[in-house]
């Protein structure tokens, strides 16, 4: 018997540790196939772009923006109820969720905290409140809710955890979801106070949390490194992965220029993160860094968020035709597959690398280096290339320089002068596999590796 017990101990002890290392690691579940969250802010009261031109086929969730509640309790009108009805229609009927945000920052310039602070301190309020809006989400045929009320503070996050609980207890009586807008960290341990106040009883009332990654400040709005440490302090609380939804801004600060305004000015801006626009420039997240993001979030995350969805683009440069294009690319790949997913940016457009071509796709070896298919991306660059079977060689030629590879070795030959690499060309699967660096060096390009998405940036050598 004392066997036995000490056998269960040993073994909760053992999942307890593995539990705690998991969360300390920021390591994710693998995420159900088909779960993956693409989440769009429709903000009806700032945008007059019709309904039909929204991609809801591309979209799991729409969050209609925004439901503006008073001190009492009571709600105000929307400006446009017959465009939430239309968008709901069009949404379900593509298989897409409709929610109704309540709150945001301001309205019509006033602050809406103090609102929040007010309907929140007394329990006839909050009940009013929960009441009205049960009411409103039947009325338009919703799927959920979500709460933005940016931000509790030490003085009403007791009152904020009240507002969530009795909202959530009245949701689930009408079978409805509940999220909230939450705010990003810059680090994976430690975020900005508002994060740090949010309870564990309010993180298990939401069904997902979206996650405000962006607004650091004007010349780093939203960069990646953000997206990441947002996920990962999320992680570190708790939250399952398959909750923490990333938001990705579509607009530049401090212009406040929409990204498919942008894209209008000139097409190129679609694929960096900066425009020396007048009178103020544009920081933003072009379709690069976006995609990044979106790797990111597959790997261990559960969605993205766009905020705005009205303010992408319709042609080529759609981020939300990117996001689905991304997604479809990946959904063969198990979890484990998809957290080694190596993406490739040949000067600012990324190079696909599909099984369906029967190419090769690029992969991280034993001795971490990236190794891409030999032909597809040195012919990107217009190089000459070749392969000598009787011995083993590959060859690549552009503007007088040629590089040798022979197959199995560690070294690399620039017009006969020998350079060692740190790893070996090889054969995979039929394919020739070359080190990405040391030969696209040899060509005169430089190599930027974003380890957090796995992602190899090659551009032309200034």
């Amino acid at each position: 018997m004392k066997k036995n017990i000490m056998a269960g101990f040993i073994l909760i002890m053992v999942m307890t540790l593995l539990q705690l290392a998991a969360v300390n690691n920021c390591w994710a579940a693998p995420l159900e196939e088909g779960s993956f969250k693409v989440v769009g802010y429709y903000s009806g009261d700032l945008f007059d772009e019709p309904v039909e031109k929204l991609a809801t086929d591309k979209l799991t969730h729409i969050i209609y923006a925004f439901l503006i509640p008073r001190g009492d309790g009571s709600l105000m009108e929307l400006e446009k109820p017959e465009q939430l009805r239309q968008l709901v229609s069009q949404a379900h009927r593509d298989g897409a969720e409709v929610f109704i945000a309540v709150g945001g920052w301001s309205y019509k310039n006033q602050v809406l905290q103090p609102v929040f602070e007010t309907v929140a301190a007394s329990a006839g309020g909050r009940k009013q409140l929960v009441e009205n809006i049960c009411a409103f989400v039947s009325e338009y045929d919703l799927d959920g809710v979500e709460l933005d009320w940016e931000h509790p503070h030490e003085g009403s996050i007791a009152d904020y955890e009240k507002l969530v609980t009795e909202l959530k207890t009245a949701l689930d009586k009408q079978d409805k979801e509940f999220t909230a807008a939450l705010n990003g960290a810059w680090s994976a341990t430690e975020g900005p106070a508002v994060s740090m106040l949010m309870t564990d009883k309010c993180l298990d009332c939401f069904s997902f949390i979206n996650v405000m990654a962006y607004d650091m400040n004007n010349e780093a709005h939203s960069p990646l490194w953000f997206a990441d440490t947002s996920i990962d302090y999320w992680l570190n609380r708790g939250v399952p992965a398959e909750k923490i939804v990333v938001g990705m801004p579509l607009y530049a600060r401090p212009s406040w220029i929409q990204y498919r305004h942008l894209v209008i000015q000139d097409p190129d801006f679609a694929y960096t993160d900066y425009a020396s626009t007048v009178p103020l420039a544009s920081h933003y997240n072009g379709l690069n860094t976006l995609r990044e993001k979106t790797i990111i979030a597959l790997s261990k995350a559960g969605g993205v968020m766009l905020f705005d969805v009205n303010e992408d683009s319709d042609d080529e440069t759609s981020v939300v035709a990117m996001i689905d294009g991304m997604i479809k690319r990946t959904a063969h790949l198990t979890p484990a597959e998809m957290k080694g997913y190596v993406s490739v940016v040949l000067e600012e457009r990324e190079l696909t690398f599909g099984p369906e071509e029967g190419l090769g796709v690029p992969f991280i070896d034993e001795n971490q280096r990236t190794m891409i298919p030999f032909r597809k991306p040195l012919e990107a660059i217009s190089a000459v290339v070749g392969y000598e079977p009787e011995i083993q060689t590959v060859t690549a030629e552009k503007d007088g320089i040629k590089v040798r590879v022979i197959i199995g070795q560690n070294i690399l030959y620039v017009n006969d002068q020998p350079l060692t690499m740190d790893t070996r060309a090889i054969i995979k699967e039929g394919r020739t596999y070359i080190p990405l660096r040391q030969v696209f060096e040899a060509f005169g390009f430089a190599v930027e590796w974003h380890g957090s998405s796995r992602t190899a940036v090659i551009k032309q050598a200034v």
